[in-house]
């Protein structure tokens, strides 16, 4: 449920260099922006309800193109959806908020960042952002709680909605994390230090790759500045642990679930729930072959051409020559 930036980008670029954490920090940001830029996407900013929204965008005139929202996970930020939402954005207008309580997102006076509210926040920005247009939604974990409430709860918005690992699901088959919890109390989500954040990091992917301590600290020391909202939103996580069991079979658009088949964090056997609560010609499910948490990280490309097919799959659009 965490994924702050995309590791194998920094480790690639940065892997080598010991610099401060300021510099880095700034490294990285710089990183960020770059990326968004040559993917065809700009960062905007909208006020709405006393939050000012972050997001990226690639609208670029044609205002008949379908929308794809993207959700980013717990912890996490926007950029972090990119490689899995350029190979999308060349058929569709893609747009990725930094949700409440991250990245560039502000809102200081948000106390609770439960599901269903994080949901209703989301439509409000949208109706600022695309009117009343409907959407195709993708959310990763974190988000993908968030996905699956907005698409119980704003049925009319969804054209599709696709849960990538999503969160809030009971688990028939405890994942590694969940059992470590239950087992001992501790709860490795929470990693404020770069002993603690490589800790986390073995859970994430299916093939974790060895990250130096320096990034291991920028992105503890990221974590640490979110302080009291970080911890508010593991609380209220919590609280949501299993809110989406009752709002699953709500869902009526068609559904696409894509999950790693070695996913220590969130247990896949949460598909079992899926199945049962989703109509089989309304559901599509891909397990993806040695994929952990960060199935988009890991195996962007894979994820990204099952995003597309499935969209392709599902609505006819015209594609430019």
């Amino acid at each position: 449920m965490t994924d702050i930036f995309d590791y194998d980008a920094c480790l690639r670029h940065h892997g080598h260099v010991r610099l401060p954490l300021f510099c880095v920090n700034g490294l990285i940001l710089c990183r960020f922006k770059t990326l968004a830029w040559l993917a065809g996407f700009s960062e905007h900013y909208v006020q709405v309800d006393g939050i000012e929204w972050s997001y990226l965008d690639t609208c670029n005139g044609d205002k008949e193109m379908p929308i794809v929202v993207y959700l980013h996970g717990f912890s996490s930020v926007k950029n972090s959806m990119l490689r899995v939402a350029r190979p999308v954005s060349y058929d569709f207008r893609v747009i990725i908020p930094d949700i409440p309580g991250h990245g560039n997102t502000k809102a200081p006076n948000v106390t609770s960042y439960r599901a269903t509210e994080q949901a209703t926040r989301l439509d409000a920005f949208l109706n600022k952002v695309i009117g009343t247009r409907k959407i195709h939604l993708i959310g990763c974990s974190m988000g993908g709680m968030i996905a699956g409430t907005y698409a119980s709860m704003f049925p009319d918005r969804i054209d599709t909605v696709t849960l990538i690992c999503p969160a809030g699901l009971s688990m028939p088959k405890r994942s590694e994390l969940l059992q470590i919890f239950e087992d001992t109390g501790e709860n490795y989500m929470r990693a404020t230090t770069g002993d603690e954040f490589l800790r986390l990091h073995k859970y994430m992917f299916h093939a974790p790759r060895n990250i130096p301590r320096w990034l291991a600290n920028v992105v503890a020391n990221e974590r640490a500045k979110q302080g009291e909202t970080l911890e508010q939103l593991m609380s209220d996580i919590l609280l949501d642990f299993q809110s989406l069991d009752d709002k699953i079979d709500r869902i009526q658009s068609p559904c696409h679930v894509i999950w790693g088949d070695d996913d220590k964090i969130l247990s896949n056997s949460s598909i079992e729930l899926i199945r049962k609560a989703i109509p089989e010609h309304k559901l599509t499910v891909n397990l993806v072959p040695n994929a952990g948490h960060c199935v988009h990280q890991e195996k962007h490309a894979e994820v990204a051409t099952l995003v597309l097919e499935y969209l392709h799959q599902v609505i006819t659009i015209s594609v430019p020559e």
